[in-house]
């Protein structure tokens, strides 16, 4: 019969790993000859290896983007460009049909945010400090931009303002399924 003992305590994610001794008693005959008794202790080194390749594992499903230009990077300026250029066939076929968007003003649903948009100038913009973050077929994207844009009547300062989309692959490649813009109307 062979018995064995081993007692670990995870303490903490990142804290130490208190392994006791494992002994194990091997003291019937195995495959015709008999097993000498042996005691040994897994390494801390072994453990923790285990423990960061079960986490990075669960870690991996929600990667932000590499260096370079993301695809949520590229959403964002195609769209701001298309808008920009009024290029409403280009910036429709984009929008999913249950969008939503948060304004200083209202949330929106997706006929209320391409009225707003069409009724936008959007004059020189910068788009900066991305970040990306891919989760299944969805990317979450922040990001800045300064804009000087008019929206209703009212013209928005120029100053940098933090935005946040989501987009969602389909079968038509990526919708814009969610916005939020919070720089106040004036």
């Amino acid at each position: 019969m062979i018995g064995n003992r081993l007692v670990c305590s995870l303490t903490k994610i990142s804290g130490p790993i208190a392994c006791s001794r494992m002994r194990m008693h091997m003291s019937e005959t195995l495959g015709g000859f008999d097993a000498p008794k042996k005691s040994f202790c897994f390494s801390r080194s072994l453990l923790s290896v285990a423990a960061v390749l079960v986490l990075s594992g669960v870690c991996a499903h929600a990667e932000p983007a590499s260096t370079g230009q993301s695809d949520g990077e590229k959403l964002e300026r195609q769209m701001a460009a298309d808008i920009k250029a009024k290029n409403w066939t280009a910036v429709e076929s984009r929008i999913a049909e249950g969008f939503q968007s948060v304004h200083p003003d209202g949330i929106r649903d997706r006929a209320a945010e391409i009225a707003l948009l069409k009724n936008m100038n959007l004059g020189d913009f910068t788009l900066s400090d991305f970040k990306s973050t891919t989760i299944d077929d969805n990317i979450v994207v922040t990001f800045t931009m300064t804009v000087a844009e008019t929206v209703d009547g009212k013209r928005l300062p120029a100053k940098p303002a933090c935005r946040l989309s989501v987009w969602k692959k389909g079968v038509n490649g990526w919708e814009w399924i969610c916005h939020a813009n919070l720089t106040p109307i004036h």
